[in-house]
């Protein structure tokens, strides 16, 4: 039985006055032979569990303020997955709809237990994070669920599609974030590149063309997906 109640669901939305202020190369972000592998694994489930940190009215606001400020620096994380039929192939589309999606929720589970028990309670794991399964494109490339418990603590449940983004690319986001809902402001020192253009390799679209079909030969529709879970515990 579910420990954990969904309060709300709504959006985070990619600013659209920002226009041409989006890193290079812009609203649709080709993928690299590198990120294409991982196109039929099931996205990345991250959690970050905050045990001390103070529940209040605003808890969730400045959460979701402060993504709305980072966002626009890591845009493609708001955009979808997507077949691109006339090119028979798979890139990260942002649109004027195109955001974030948030869960709001709250727990009556003991989160000091959680981040502190020396085995892990998986089962109470995948009610703090979302549940993201797409068996079709397009596919949300980022999504979040914010839990609060009885009393204190506040669990930030993460899913992410690892052909979006590698982990030291996720960890920026992350601390990126982090920097923004502590201290109101964007850190003046964030630099993100996400153009895939960088990379030159021999031969690379052939070899993506191989891969993509290799890895995923029923675009749009892709039944078999892989099982690739990652959980990541950071006590605050």
């Amino acid at each position: 039985m579910s420990q954990v109640r969904i309060i709300s669901t709504s959006k985070v939305q990619l600013p659209t006055n920002a226009g041409t202020d989006y890193p290079s190369p812009g609203l649709t972000i080709p993928l690299s032979l590198f990120d294409v592998r991982w196109i039929p694994y099931h996205p990345i489930k991250t959690l970050l569990l905050y045990p001390s940190a103070t529940v209040s009215s605003s808890s969730f606001d400045s959460f979701k303020s402060s993504l709305a400020l980072t966002l626009p620096h890591f845009h493609f994380l708001a955009g979808d997955l997507k077949y691109l039929p006339s090119t028979d192939d798979v890139a990260i589309v942002c649109s004027d709809e195109s955001g974030v999606t948030v869960i709001e929720a709250e727990s009556g589970l003991d989160i000091c237990r959680l981040a502190g028990g020396s085995i892990h309670d998986v089962e109470s794991f995948f009610q703090l994070v979302p549940n993201t399964f797409h068996e079709e494109m397009p596919m949300p490339v980022l999504s979040v669920q914010l839990t609060k418990f009885t009393g204190c603590g506040i669990a930030v449940g993460i899913s992410m599609h690892h052909a979006a983004m590698d982990a030291w690319g996720f960890s920026q986001f992350v601390d990126c974030w982090a920097k923004t809902c502590r201290d109101g402001v964007v850190p003046s020192n964030l630099a993100p590149i996400h153009d895939r253009a960088i990379i030159m390799y021999p031969g690379q679209e052939e070899i993506k063309k191989k891969l993509l079909n290799a890895r995923a030969p029923n675009l749009p529709k892709e039944s078999k997906l892989t099982s690739h879970l990652l959980d990541v515990i950071f006590k605050r």
